[in-house]
Formats: structure tokens, sequence, C-alpha cells
């Protein structure tokens, strides 16, 4: 089986569809209104119906109150929960649980220690490490760490990806057990809105790369 590749950030239908037919994997709807990829539960919820069951919907979820992420999940036909917010404790990890579906854990990660495992999940995204707020940096950074530990969970390589810079640092992850590749910002004409030729060549680009592996 190949890379799962999803790409995130997703505002609307039409970009949706081009995802699709692309050939990535899933699509990211981002639910913190601080991030300028925001979209209200109404609009994801048809984004979710313009789109095949052979398309994953991820919610995108920074810091949520626990009520209102039951709210949006009630609303919001997803697939799976993508958590970005800090360290969980044994009550957080059981909370999302219970939700119900998949979920993946996002990571800071400072290219030093151990990648964390938690209990109830069953991916870890991992990103570097960045000052900002919570959610995506779309900034590259040394990827090449990941070779160096081990996880129980498969991985997703998230941060400053690009049509021209994955190819390269997949290579260079070659013996890294990866289980899939997260882009946003490198698929972008500005934030939020996609740009259809980088989708297509991002996506090529995992494909060529798996081929010639």
């Amino acid at each position: 089986m190949g890379l799962w590749i999803k790409i995130c950030g997703i505002t609307g239908e039409g970009d949706a569809r081009f995802v699709e037919r692309s050939g990535a994997d899933a699509v990211g709807l981002v639910f913190s209104e601080k991030s300028p990829r925001f979209v209200t539960p109404e609009i994801a919820k048809a984004i979710c119906l313009s789109l095949p069951e052979t398309v994953q919907k991820v919610g995108v979820f920074v810091l949520p109150d626990w009520t209102r992420m039951r709210e949006i999940l009630d609303q919001v036909p997803l697939d799976v929960i993508q958590w970005h917010g800090g360290p969980l404790d044994t009550e957080g990890f059981g909370r999302l649980a219970d939700f119900g579906l998949p979920w993946i854990y996002a990571v800071r990660w400072s290219g030093e220690g151990p990648l964390p495992n938690p209990p109830t999940a069953f991916r870890v995204l991992v990103e570097g490490r960045s000052e900002t707020a919570p959610g995506g940096t779309g900034k590259s950074w040394d990827y090449g760490r990941l070779s160096q530990v081990t996880s129980p969970l498969p991985l997703i390589l998230s941060g400053g990806l690009s049509p021209e810079t994955v190819g390269r640092v997949l290579k260079g992850l070659r013996e890294t057990p990866l289980a899939g590749v997260d882009v946003s910002t490198g698929v972008e004409k500005s934030p939020g809105i996609k740009d259809v030729r980088k989708i297509r060549d991002f996506v090529q680009s995992v494909r060529d790369w798996e081929r010639r592996s």
C-alpha cells in the first residue's frame, strides 16, 4: 500500500473535488477559528457530502472545547480526528477515544527525545517545533532526525513540504516507517485557497518516489 496523502486546509467544494481527482487519500478540514483555513460546520458538511467514501474526511481540532467538538462531530460526517494542542492526560485520551473515530495526535517535535505514544491514537503526525500557536507551521525542519527514532505508531510527515521538496525528503527517510504525508501551505495560492496544479504535482511527486523505491 502506498503512502497516505492528506491535503489539509480545504475550504471549498471545488478544491475538495480536485483533491479527489488528484488521487490524494484525504482532505483536512480546520475547525480553529484563528486559522485562515477555518471552515464552519455547515461548509465542512457540504464539503464532506461532495466527496465519495474513498476520500477520508479529517477534522483538524486545535485546543477545542470538548462540548463544541461533540457538536461539530454530530453535524459533520468526518472519518478521522486530528488533534493539535499539546500534552493530553488520561482523561483527554479517553475523551478522544469516546468520540468513536480513529484519531491522529499531531506533535511539534524538537528533533530530540522520544516521540509520543498516545494509548488510543492510531497515528502520530510529526512537524517541526514552532513558537506560533498550535496548528500547522508550514515551515520545513530537520526531517532527517526522524530516522534516528522509533515509534510504535505509524508516522505522518508534515511541515514545509511542497511538490518540489517532498520526493527529496522521502528519499532521505527511506528507512523510516512512514505511513503518510500531509501538506497545506505548500499547495496553496494564498491561505485557504489551493492551487490545483500544485496539488496534482505534489501527489505525482509522492507516487513517483514510491515507484522508484
